[in-house]
């Protein structure tokens, strides 16, 4: 017995040496992430390293779904934050098994108070065989990469079998029904939404499931926020949605900022301002707000939180060079390419946009979910003075753009990012819009983190030779 207790805790200070390895490897001389390959290499050596996260953390959360993910486990980790100081998160967006272990590995504790994790749809079976979560946070079910994971029907199968052996709380977005019809495992539901609001429409063209969950009759929207999202009924079994726990009541657009209206389950309304754009940050605001009061923090505090809080990893971050705002928007299926066009038609300021679309195995070999996303909403986007199309399927982007109608006169193909990037932020305008698909996000960050910094050396430098300037007649 105590050689079996030695072999295992070897392997395990074999796994967090190797797997650390890994890390300073990649970070200090190939210069990449880190976020998972080194939970990778532990997991190699010591496969069961999930269930010592697991025991290490009091309590724990798992956010999954197809958008979302990453910014509500930002939100709810810089809620929580405020409040505890060890928490274990994997906050780079890395959520199938090995990204969590690697952020195990960066942050390795012996206890911590929350443990709060975003898991691929197609990972989350995988994960909570080892690390049993005290809440579930499912956001919604898109269409997204096809290729890998089938249509949404079967993640949502997937997960149903996965959570039905769980001793755990769900939180619910009620306003997509295959999201809201986990209702059926009879665990303790917790809804949250968006009521019909200004933005609400009577027309979606992108609707993921029409089909009534509980009987596959045709369902009846009385209105959708975005997608499938918003008011529904089957008018043959009457599935609907659920009766909100929390929600946003009413959402305002003004000063390139978004002022929600949050009531929580007690009818307490507050006003709160989020400064990112997009409807389904709404969504996500409501998520992390739901689950934050439902583990027992106060409303006053948390808005607080959110009204302060900043996103760095291509979320619609916003990037302050001396001439103009630049704006890094990730992209990976239609409904989100769809909501963010949207978004930038909002915005009257003069503009350029550059599109990057991969087709690495991360981001789905195939690109045909281009052609499903309403690209024609461009023709909404005021004072556009130049579009650039790059990536490795840079052609195919710039073909579904001259679709859409976008004149080719505006539109440019360059399939090296580095070069559009400088291309894009030359352009006399008042803000660039970039919008990469997944593996191209954090490359096109660091780029523009280049350009910001040299941007920044070169007016210290101007701003150092005005000051020692001295001037005829002084």
């Amino acid at each position: 017995m105590g050689l079996g207790i030695s072999y295992s805790r070897f392997r395990y200070y074999l796994a967090v040496f190797a797997g650390n390895v890994a890390s300073f490897v990649l970070q200090r001389i190939l210069k990449s992430s880190a976020s998972a390959m080194p939970g990778k290499v532990a997991m190699t050596i010591y496969p069961d390293i999930l269930k010592l996260v697991d025991e290490r953390c009091q309590n724990k959360i798992i956010i999954t779904g197809t958008n979302g993910k990453t910014t509500t486990n930002n939100l709810l980790n810089h809620i929580l934050r405020e409040e505890y100081t060890r928490v274990l998160s994997n906050l780079r967006g890395a959520n199938m098994p090995q990204g969590l272990v690697s952020a195990f590995l960066h942050d390795r504790r012996k206890e911590y108070d929350w443990g709060i994790f975003e898991v691929d749809e197609g990972s989350f079976k995988r994960v909570t065989q080892h690390l049993k979560p005290d809440y579930v946070l499912v956001t919604n079910f898109f269409r997204d990469q096809l290729d890998r994971y089938g249509e949404i029907e079967k993640a949502f199968q997937d997960i149903l079998e996965a959570l039905e052996p769980l001793d755990t709380t769900l939180i619910l977005n009620a306003d997509d029904p295959l999201v809201s019809n986990f209702r059926k495992l009879h665990k303790r539901n917790i809804y949250y939404g968006v009521a019909h609001n200004q933005q609400s429409t009577t027309q979606q063209k992108i609707v993921e499931s029409r089909f009534c969950p509980a009987c596959s009759s045709y369902l009846d929207y009385d209105y959708y926020n975005y997608g499938q999202l918003g008011g529904y009924h089957c008018p043959h079994c009457g599935f609907s949605n659920p009766e909100y726990d929390y929600q946003i009541t009413g959402i305002d657009y003004q000063d390139h900022q978004y002022h929600y209206q949050f009531m929580d389950k007690d009818e307490k309304i507050k006003d709160i301002k989020f400064p990112y754009e997009g409807i389904y940050n709404a969504y996500n605001c409501c998520a992390a707000l739901t689950t934050a009061l439902e583990v027992g923090l106060p409303l006053d505090r948390v808005s607080h939180s959110i009204e302060h809080f900043e996103y760095h990893l291509g979320r619609m971050e916003n990037f302050q060079f001396p001439e103009k705002i630049t704006k890094i928007a990730l992209v990976k299926n239609p409904i989100g390419l769809s909501e963010t066009i949207n978004s930038v038609s909002l915005d009257e300021r003069t503009k350029s946009m550059l599109f990057v679309l991969n087709d690495n195995p991360a981001d789905g070999k195939d690109v045909s979910w281009i052609w499903d996303a309403e690209v024609e909403k461009m023709g909404n986007v005021k004072n556009i003075k130049k579009i650039y199309c790059s990536g490795r399927r840079a052609e195919d982007i710039a073909l579904r753009l001259k679709y859409a109608g976008v004149p080719v006169e505006l539109v440019e193909v360059d399939d090296a990012m580095d070069q559009a990037i400088g291309k894009v932020l030359n352009e006399d305008v008042e803000i660039v819009y970039l919008l990469p698909t997944y593996t191209a996000v954090f490359q096109a960050r660091e780029l523009v983190l280049a350009r910001l910094e040299g941007s920044s050396k070169k007016m210290s430098m101007i701003r150092e030779y005005l000051k020692n300037l001295k001037l005829p007649g002084r």
